[in-house]
């Protein structure tokens, strides 16, 4: 029987972990930024690091200079389309870019802790449920997630979260799916 079967919803540990990652580098906790907000530090970002270019291209944005800089000043807009496609740039190259300080980060004073919750069993029959609790597990080495995570990796993200569960004990594969990974620290 296949996860999901029995009503209970979650997502990939590995998949997880990525979002909990994106949530601590682009998410800002203090207030939502709106969709202009967002697409202008985009464009900052996308303006003045070096290897934005190669980044933009990768990305299928083929803007010159000048349109990016009317972008920017806001005397033109770029489509639904052309936003979509800096979004994804610019957090590809963000990814690539703060990776080397999130690994010292995470690293620092022997690792970090993480918090798995497990998956949302409120719509399983109460006789199928499984008595899941929250657990927190050390990281140690974050070098290789960090890595898969910049990549953007999702198999070599879903390895590594295999990885790290089967230190859990007899149940680890109940952390197969999970609803939600925060990152302590």
């Amino acid at each position: 029987m296949g996860f999901g079967k029995l009503g209970a919803q979650g997502v990939e540990g590995g998949r997880a972990l990525s979002a909990g990652l994106d949530q601590r580098v682009f998410d800002d906790v203090a207030w939502v930024r709106s969709d202009e907000e967002r697409l202008h530090q985009a464009l900052a970002y996308l303006t003045t690091r070096k290897s934005a270019p190669a980044a933009l291209a990768a990305h299928g944005v083929t803007a010159d200079a000048r349109t990016l800089a009317a972008w920017r000043s806001s005397t033109r807009t770029p489509k639904a389309r052309e936003q979509e496609l800096l979004q994804t740039a610019f957090r590809s190259l963000r990814r690539r870019n703060v990776a080397p300080y999130l690994t010292r980060v995470l690293n620092a004073d022997g690792g970090t802790r993480i918090e798995i919750h497990p998956a949302d069993q409120q719509n399983v029959e109460a006789k199928r449920r499984r008595e899941l609790r929250v657990r927190r597990k050390n990281v140690y080495r974050w070098n290789p997630i960090i890595a898969a995570w910049a990549r953007q990796d999702s198999l070599e993200m879903e390895y590594l979260w295999q990885d790290l569960m089967s230190e859990l004990g007899s149940d680890h594969r109940s952390y197969h799916y999970v609803s939600h990974i925060g990152i302590c620290g």
